[in-house]
């Protein structure tokens, strides 16, 4: 596997569980059950990031995972990369952060706001960590830049393992706007 430096990284086995384009809407996307029938079951962004150190990717709702993107609307460059153990870290992530993720009874799948588009996503029920990245999260359109293409220089890569539940952790964070997400939802950078 290689990062996007283009140096090669060594890991167990990976498969890929999604790469492309995600819409963004109001900043965020998620890990969702798209079918939730019971308004208890909705993700609460308050709930997503309670007790948490980091505010960019908030884990603690059964079943839920809240993504906060860089850019307002628009698109991004996404991929989800679920591997067999604990990947290296990839240094070249300008915003790195770690949080447990309990996959509950239902099936979830990667959702663009209010999971208008939903893809879903093959994982077992059971404890994982997901390891979220981001690269360029300050960066956003210029004026005449369309919004259905993504925001050059700014990449987004999600990477989960099994692994036993564990506090979340801000491994790395340069940008402005991570350090405001982690002051305003988490507990701070």
């Amino acid at each position: 596997m290689l990062n996007v430096k283009g140096e090669i990284m060594t890991n167990a086995a990976v498969k890929k569980l999604y790469s492309g384009n995600v819409g963004i809407e109001y900043g965020q996307f998620y890990i969702d059950v798209p079918e939730a029938d019971d308004e208890d079951e909705y993700l609460d962004p308050d709930a997503a990031f309670e007790r948490q150190a980091n505010g960019i990717c908030g884990g603690a709702q059964t079943g839920k995972v809240f993504f906060v993107a860089g850019i307002q609307n628009g698109t991004i460059d996404l991929g989800v990369e679920l591997h067999s153990s604990e990947p290296p870290l990839d240094q070249s992530y300008e915003e790195v952060v770690e949080v447990s993720f309990e996959r509950g009874e239902s099936p979830v799948s990667l959702c663009e706001w209010a999971c208008e588009s939903a893809y879903d996503l093959e994982l077992e029920q059971g404890s994982y960590r997901i390891r979220y990245h981001i690269i360029g999260m300050d960066k956003d359109y210029d004026d005449d830049d369309d919004g259905e293409s993504v925001v050059p220089g700014q990449r987004y890569l999600i990477q989960i393992w099994r692994a036993p539940v564990e506090t979340d952790a801000i491994i790395k964070q340069t940008s402005e706007s991570a350090a405001y997400w982690h002051g305003e939802w988490g507990g701070g950078a």
